[in-house]
């Protein structure tokens, strides 16, 4: 993930240091998922966050999805994907301590568990950032969507 372009309507209305806070966090998931480490996770989740995938994996806490994570970086799959772009991220205050973070990206070339190449994954995920008493921003809830392809739908 290379330089996602952040619209935000209302951050600024944050102090500056609950804004740095925010983007520490954001930084170190985007880190975390580029370098496949882990390791840059460990407190970008609190301890009883609440996270499921796009395939619908679920954890809960920290220390559970940084689990999982350390696997699926290290899996060759999941490894095989490349950002087709930047990814679209958003950021929307709620209050003062919550905030609202979705994000648009495409993954070209992960494979699936049998080896079956997905050509392109329309990815979108929604966060849920709350402000911790000590000024820190930790995800307490992620979930993660693959576009479908199919229709069930068509609006007039």
């Amino acid at each position: 993930m290379t330089n996602p372009s952040v619209h935000s309507s209302d951050l600024s209305s944050l102090p500056q240091s609950d804004q740095d806070a925010i983007g520490a966090t954001l930084i170190s998931l985007m880190m975390g998922f580029r370098e496949r480490d882990a390791s840059k996770l460990v407190n970008v989740y609190s301890d009883d966050a609440d996270w499921v995938n796009a395939f619908g994996t679920e954890k809960q806490g920290a220390s559970q999805i940084v689990d999982y994570l350390k696997g699926l970086f290290a899996d060759a799959n999941f490894d095989a994907g490349n950002l087709k772009a930047p990814p679209d991220v958003k950021i929307r205050v709620l209050t003062p301590n919550v905030v609202l973070v979705s994000a648009h990206l495409q993954v070209e070339g992960q494979k699936t568990i049998d080896g079956t190449t997905i050509d392109v994954r329309d990815n979108f995920s929604l966060r849920v950032l709350l402000r911790e008493p000590t000024g820190e921003w930790r995800i307490v809830s992620e979930m993660y969507n693959d576009a479908n392809q199919e229709r069930t739908y068509e609006a007039p």
